[in-house]
């Protein structure tokens, strides 16, 4: 069996950065997607270098910190204080639209946020992106702005890769909604991917998407998944997962190893 383990929101703050960075180098983490709209852009930009063979990607991001876009061209994604929407509250203008989806009037200043942080991306790693990622938040509008981003720069989205190669990512999950901290240090990673992630393993392609790294003050600001990544990032390291992955023969792989491509079904 083949498996993909990925960790996202690299760089959504440096914290989070760091955690990444040792999973990959030590632990078997292989693929991740970056932020670019935040303060620790940059900085994850320069230790990502680090991991030459880490699979990088972009989480496009509509929920958490500031766009990339000029705010006077993406007013409607913004609040006042220039803050994107949370997951939450975009959520919430969901529910109130007939459609359930607020932002299908609002499908140009998406595409111009999606294509700055992609633009951005290049800028900070001098090279395209190798799978395109959504944050947090989704909805037919952000489906069209994946899918056109997709056919603009060539990279493929990880749900286009994850439907194309019937990539198995199991019928149960570790994280709930809502996701309280009293919750998320009573959860074990590592025992839920060893016991509860058992069914993948007859599937020829299988994904693990987890959320790695340390905690830092300003992810408060920004995630809901705060302590949880803590725990990841210990299972990702550890020695029972490890060895797990070894005694049921399972080949860690990336999107750049799997035989079908979005752009080419």
């Amino acid at each position: 069996m083949k498996l993909i383990i990925q960790s996202d929101d690299y760089g959504i703050t440096e914290a989070v950065a760091c955690g990444i960075v040792k999973g990959i180098k030590e632990g078997v983490i292989k693929c991740t997607g970056m932020f670019t709209n935040m303060p620790s852009s940059k900085k994850a930009a320069e230790m990502i270098k680090e991991c030459p063979d880490v699979c990088l990607g972009i989480d496009i991001n509509l929920v958490a910190g500031k766009p990339c876009a000029d705010p006077s061209k993406v007013p409607s994604l913004i609040k006042e204080n220039g803050y994107f929407y949370t997951s939450r509250e975009r959520r919430a203008m969901d529910e109130k639209c007939e459609d359930h989806d607020h932002l299908s009037a609002h499908l140009d200043e998406v595409m111009i946020e999606a294509e700055a942080q992609i633009e951005k991306f290049i800028e900070l790693n001098g090279k395209l992106p190798e799978y395109l990622h959504g944050h947090a938040y989704s909805s037919p509008t952000v489906f069209k702005m994946q899918d056109a981003m997709m056919e603009k720069y060539g990279v493929g989205t990880s749900r286009g890769f994850m439907e194309c190669n019937q990539i198995n990512r199991g019928s149960s999950s570790w994280y709930t909604v809502p996701f309280g901290l009293e919750d998320q240090i009573k959860t074990d990673t590592k025992d839920f991917i060893i016991h509860d992630k058992m069914e993948i393993l007859n599937s020829e392609y299988a994904a693990i998407i987890s959320h790695c790294g340390y905690v830092d003050a300003p992810l408060f600001d920004v995630s809901s998944f705060t302590v949880i990544r803590t725990k990841d990032l210990a299972a990702m390291l550890s020695d029972e997962v490890k060895q797990w992955i070894k005694e049921n023969q399972i080949e860690l792989i990336t999107y750049r190893d799997l035989p079908h491509h979005p752009l080419k079904k």
